[in-house]
């Protein structure tokens, strides 16, 4: 083949390239360079413009991949945190619910309790209108002592959220990046 006299695609030094190369470095700068024929001309491309193509391809390629998955991922997330949230809930009912039955449950004791206590002691009238008022009161102070000691889990929702949230954040943010990456990037 013959010599080809042709310009760095770089820094516009002369070149000349023996027609049967197809790839050579500048002697001058030292970029990489591709000898491209096409329709009967000959011409010079940079090595880094060819893998600059590739890249852009292989970037959307992985963007069109990545956005189904984290549809998907983001879709399992929000279901993660639903039943994290309802499970909170739940267990702040029956938290009531016992702190209540408890009460309940002194409420009765002392009642029955205390009513035959009351009832079976023959004493004076003066102490059996003492015992009575003990009664009474204990019947009330001691279900609400009961009632205010014990203590209900904390009722946070939204620390319960919040790492669900910030791992949705991640995903919206991947999914922010590989739009645009297939909006930016010709197909």
């Amino acid at each position: 083949m013959p010599i080809l006299s042709l310009s760095c695609a770089n820094c516009s030094a002369p070149l000349e390239i023996d027609g049967d190369t197809e790839r050579f470095t500048c002697a001058y700068c030292g970029s990489a360079q591709i000898l491209e024929r096409k329709g009967g001309t000959v011409s010079l491309k940079k090595v880094e413009s060819a893998i600059n193509a590739v890249q852009r391809g292989t970037d959307r390629t992985a963007a069109e991949l990545a956005i189904p998955r984290l549809t998907r991922e983001r879709e399992e997330v929000l279901g993660e945190r639903a039943a994290a949230l309802k499970a909170h809930a739940e267990s702040q009912a029956r938290a009531r619910s016992g702190r209540f039955k408890l009460t309940a449950i002194i409420f009765v004791a002392v009642f029955f309790i205390g009513g035959m206590i009351n009832g079976s002691i023959t004493t004076k009238p003066a102490i059996q209108t003492v015992i009575s008022l003990a009664w009474v009161a204990s019947l009330f102070v001691l279900p609400i002592f009961v009632f205010r000691k014990v203590k209900l889990p904390p009722n946070d929702p939204k620390r319960v959220a919040s790492e669900y949230d910030a791992r949705l954040s991640r995903i919206d943010a991947h999914l922010r990046a590989n739009r645009e990456i297939l909006d930016k990037l010709p197909h």
